[in-house]
């Protein structure tokens, strides 16, 4: 039985392993390298999307404005069902296709501010 904690045990243990020779435990595991820093730099293709992305986002609020405008008419769905079925359905996907450019050009702005 060794007097003291389990350092104490780990300490005799090393010097009977190593033939007497206590090694430091700070140079038995060197510290990991530092993480090497993000790069501030965009790809063509995330700077092109950048540029892009807050004119496609206008083109696509106003999709969405122009078709719920022509939803508004109490008199589309009796009328023109049809018409009425697409113009939901383009809203849906027009709401999802901004929210999906919005969430990008986040990430992207993040990524420039650093």
């Amino acid at each position: 039985m060794i007097a003291g904690g389990y350092a104490d045990w780990e300490a005799k243990r090393r010097e009977r392993t190593s033939g007497g020779k206590a090694k430091n435990a700070s140079t038995e595991a060197a510290p990991p390298p530092p993480p090497k820093p993000k790069s501030t730099k965009l790809s063509y293709k995330d700077q092109r999307d950048y540029d892009l992305l807050p004119g496609r986002i206008e083109e696509l609020e106003a999709a969405i404005e122009r078709d719920e405008a022509a939803l508004a008419d109490p008199d589309l769905y009796t009328k023109n069902p049809d018409k009425f079925a697409a113009l939901t359905k383009a809203i849906e996907k027009a709401q999802a296709e901004k929210e999906a450019a919005e969430e990008r050009w986040l990430e992207l702005a993040e990524q420039v501010e650093g």
